[in-house]
């Protein structure tokens, strides 16, 4: 029978903790000796030297004259030779105090490395090696009561059977042995953020909050009064931090043992108010369990295994996500087809896209290069310009490469006669334009070589290009046949979409119908190859016995290129016309791309299963453009027309104030326009984006640190840093680049009244902003809601005046390249448009009604901002002036309305439009229109 001890002392601890008790005490007994050896040594050397030399009458010997002749060139006694050690001991003692004192401030401020003593390597180590131990012994005598606490409440704890041994029935119930089950452990991963920890660093961190030391940068290395100051807001705090880690092992097998002395990539626990500062969770695979039922008694058997689940579970779907993000390296083929949409938009409405076109929306966004295609289509008509006025052709190039510092241009033949500020190299085949170089482009240039199109981008980050007319022939794509015509159908959507091509027409074989949607004018589909050979055959024609490049640079003179584009291999019979075609011919403008090995291939473009492309005779090695069938239909989602509201005619002027309003976006929060204007924090998002705060930011940290604020006021109910860093930073960001950017924008914007951050954590560890950090579209929404709910016409009109007053362009206009592509997935620019566009029509209605023509004019101008080419806020315009100016005012308001909608791409104004026109400012004929 086993006793129990009622005598209420503790327990000697069993099994294998007492070793690790024992081996514990031996330590803090070791470094209490060290620390008090270290103060001993401190003090004799600090106090005890200058002492004994004094009490020795060793001061130091002060000269109180100049030295005489006799002194100079008297002989050196022992006397002198004395005075001099006791000269050189009295400095190094001053040396090694001055030591002393400068790690004894670094120790106590927690300022980093402390500051060097000239001359003093030595010395300062020693210094610092006995301070160090000091500082242990006072660190460790401090928290004495503490680990007395702490070990009392361990071994209570060891207590819990025996106090449940003295319970009538506890014994009994404790006993009772549990249903046996089958298990299999799953597998744990532990993460702190984006970094895995290895599994006994992430049992003993799991649930806790880390941070992670930062690498240095030059001269500066982290530190704990730093790391306090980011995450806890008070730099003393940082004895907290040396509490709650010291003595724990770190990634390279050190520990902290002193607060200043910390190493990159340490893992640092932190207390529980820390910011910006992750937790180590824990995921695991979910394990096989076989339950059986209790038995009275437990029998030795084999336990059954698991039965394998009926069905397995749909993985989730993410084939949206990741076709459409590998359009993030085609960098030209993206601009184009964003540059397509954008411009769709502004001539039309389109419905809200669906998932899919969304997340393709996002990947144009992320990868488009705008800036690097304007480059291109700019750098090419500016030599035409140089080539047309020195009466010399264009050089005859067949490829091109393009990247963030130059433009080259691959020629054959070669021509070393290359005009400033070009430059040739490789004896003339190669011509370079640098970045920076000055260009300019004369009226009326021609695009110099339209069948220039993007093939991929290179390793080295350069978009890589051919020009089909130079093949003079078919160029075939061979191998993997999915990724062939794949790329195939990027060809022909870089074509109809790209900025450096004018005039041209791309005839598509067995290629996606949404392309017709994507090209427009500029494409044509046809069921066979064959039947794009007459054109090809009449731009054969049309050259004979004249030369491309010189006829490019006449006014007048072009010539309508033909490309065909085939998603397969035509048949036999076609291939060996296109060949008879091509045979004998120089350069001529058309050029045709076929999937497939066809014979008579000038070039052939070889693929992978990866995506890997390469023209084995021009050396020329990318990963290539493509378009899948699913990306090419979520492209055509986004240009999809929508539904007009139909109007119906009010009043003598044709008044369209019966159309069917739009549904107003969810108000977050009543706010007012006093609310926007006294708020300490302001973020503009309708015109230009900017934020508004008192804080300190520097130039170039404010546009990032613009739109994660931006981001956050547009998603109040808060955002992941996870997910905050995933929108911003789209191509990938580390956590601590997060952190930072989180911090700085967090000064930037400061404190409310109560001291609390305007940028806050959430309780579950999301960032939001705070109540006085107000949104100009939230005021929208509020007056806009408002001016629904007026009870007068009066009231309707006022608060739908203060809301357009807050307008300053269209919505977040001239963002950065590359940035905020999560505007997609954010619906403001497609909900703040048709809202302001309705609100801007509604009150032109109210003040035409009210017999206010410039009040109506004022709404619709303000429209216009938002929606350039919207032919409602044209036609309310054409009826206000019409009022004020009669019909000349309305034929001047119509040439700027038609050449507002030419430069958008508009070819002719709709019917509606049309029609009014004839109404207000009859010009004796009926004018066709067809809808835009």
């Amino acid at each position: 029978m086993r006793s129990t001890d009622h005598s209420g002392q503790p327990l000697p601890e069993r099994g294998p903790q007492r070793f690790q008790q024992a081996a514990g005490d031996i330590e803090a007994t070791r470094s209490r000796w060290n620390g008090l050896g270290a103060a001993l040594a401190l003090l004799l050397l600090v106090v005890g030297v200058p002492v004994a030399l004094l009490l020795l009458g060793g001061g130091p010997h002060l000269p109180t004259s100049l030295p005489t002749r006799e002194d100079l060139s008297g002989s050196i006694g022992i006397e002198q030779i004395i005075t001099v050690l006791v000269w050189i001991v009295w400095l190094a003692w001053l040396q090694f105090t001055i030591c002393v004192l400068v790690e004894l401030r670094s120790a106590v401020r927690g300022i980093g490395m402390p500051a060097r003593v000239p001359l003093a390597g030595p010395s300062q180590r020693a210094a610092r090696t006995l301070v160090a131990a000091v500082l242990l012994l006072v660190t460790a005598a401090g928290q004495a009561n503490a680990v007395t606490v702490a070990t009392v409440e361990h071994v209570s704890s060891s207590h819990v059977a025996a106090v449940a041994s003295a319970v009538p029935g506890a014994q009994a119930q404790a006993e009772t042995p549990a249903a046996p089950v089958q298990q299999t452990e799953g597998a744990k991963t532990y993460h702190l953020g984006d970094i895995v920890l290895d599994e006994d660093e992430g049992k003993e961190l799991v649930g806790k909050r880390v941070a992670v030391v930062n690498p240095p940068e030059g001269r500066y290395h982290d530190n704990l009064w730093d790391i306090a100051e980011r995450h806890l807001g008070e730099g003393r705090r940082y004895h907290d931090i040396f509490e709650l880690n010291k003595g724990r092992d770190q990634p390279d097998g050190q520990e902290l043992t002193l607060a200043r002395l910390i190493q990159p990539g340490w893992l640092l626990v932190m207390p529980e108010d820390a910011t910006d500062v992750e937790r180590v969770t824990v995921t695991e695979e979910a394990p096989i369990e076989a339950p059986a039922t209790p038995a009275p008694a437990p029998v030795e058997q084999q336990a059954p295994p698991a039965e394998a689940p009926a069905e397995a579970a749909p993985a989730a779907e993410t084939g949206s996500v990741t076709d459409a993000q590998s359009l993030v390296g085609s960098g030209l083929l993206a601009a184009g087809l964003l540059a397509a949409v954008v411009a769709l938009r502004r001539r039309r409405r389109t419905p809200q896209p669906g998932p899919d076109a969304t997340e393709m929306e996002v990947a144009l966004r992320v990868g488009a290069d705008p800036a690097r295609a304007r480059r291109l289509d700019t750098s090419l008509r500016h030599l035409a310009g140089l080539r047309a006025a020195a009466g010399q052709e264009l050089p005859a190039v067949y490829a091109a490469s393009i990247d963030d510092t130059a433009l080259t241009l691959f020629l054959a033949p070669a021509d070393v006669h290359a005009p400033e500020p070009w430059t040739a190299s490789d004896d003339g085949r190669q011509w370079h334009l640098a970045a920076d170089a000055p260009v300019s482009v004369p009226r009326g240039i021609a695009a110099p070589y339209p069948g220039l199109v993007s093939l991929g981008r290179s390793p080295e980050e350069a978009d890589v290009l051919v020009d089909l007319e130079a093949a003079q022939g078919p160029i075939s794509i061979v191998g993997d046949e999915t990724v062939a015509r794949e790329v195939a159908t990027a060809i022909a959507a870089e074509l109809v979409t790209n900025a450096w091509s004018d005039g041209l027409r791309v005839t598509g074989v067995d290629l996606p119908e949404t392309l017709a949607e994507v090209g427009g004018e500029r494409y044509r589909a046809v069921a066979d190859a064959a039947d794009a050979l007459p054109e090809l055959v009449a731009r054969q024609r049309d050259v004979l016995g004249t030369s491309v490049l010189a006829g490019r640079l006449r006014p007048g003179a072009g010539i309508t290129p033909e490309y065909l584009v085939a998603g397969s291999a035509p048949s036999a019979a076609t291939a060996e016309r296109v060949a008879e075609v091509a045979t004998g011919a120089g350069r001529a403008p058309w050029g045709a791309v076929v999937v497939g090995d066809v014979p008579g291939a000038r070039w052939r473009i070889e693929v992978d299963a990866d995506g890997a492309a390469s023209i084995g005779l021009l050396r020329l090695s990318v990963t290539a453009n493509r378009l899948s069938e699913r990306r090419i239909g979520a492209l055509g989602e986004l240009l999809a027309p929508a539904e007009e509201p139909v109007a119906d005619e009010v009043g003598g002027v044709d008044i369209e104030g019966h159309l069917e309003r739009p549904d107003l976006p969810p108000t977050n929060r009543a706010v007012g326009s006093a609310d926007l204007w006294a708020a300490p924090v302001r973020v503009l998002v309708l015109g230009t984006p900017r934020v508004e705060a008192d804080g300190p930011i520097d130039d170039d940290r404010r546009e990032l640190c613009t739109e994660l604020v931006v981001h956050l006021a547009l998603h109040p109910e808060g955002v992941h840093p996870t997910v905050l860093g995933a929108a911003v930073w789209p191509r990938g960001v580390t956590t601590a680049v997060v952190n930072a950017t989180v911090a700085r924008a967090r000064d930037w914007l400061g404190k409310d009244a109560h001291g609390a951050p305007h940028l806050r954590h959430t309780m579950d560890g999301n960032l939001v902003l705070g109540a006085r950090a107000v949104l100009d579209w939230d005021v929208v929404k509020s007056l806009l809601a408002a001016s629904r709910t007026a009870t007068t016409r009066e009231a309707e009109a006022d608060a739908l005046r203060e809301a357009l007053g807050l307008v300053r362009g269209e919505t977040l206009e001239e963002v950065p390249t590359g940035r905020y592509s999560w505007l997609a997935r954010a619906r403001l620019e497609r909900d703040a448009r048709t809202t302001l566009v309705d609100a801007a029509h509604r009150l032109a209605v109210l003040s035409l009604d009210g017999d206010d023509p410039s009040g109506a004019r004022a709404a619709v101008e303000t429209g216009l901002d938002v929606a350039p080419t919207d032919e409602l806020l044209w036609r309310d315009l054409l009826r206000a002036v019409w009022l004020e100016s009669g019909p000349d005012g309305v034929r001047a308001a119509a040439d700027e309305m038609q050449r507002e909608l030419r430069d958008a791409g508009v070819r002719e104004i709709s019917a509606p439009t049309a029609a009014l026109l004839e109404e207000l400012a009859p010009t004796g004929g009926s004018a066709r229109a067809t809808g835009s």
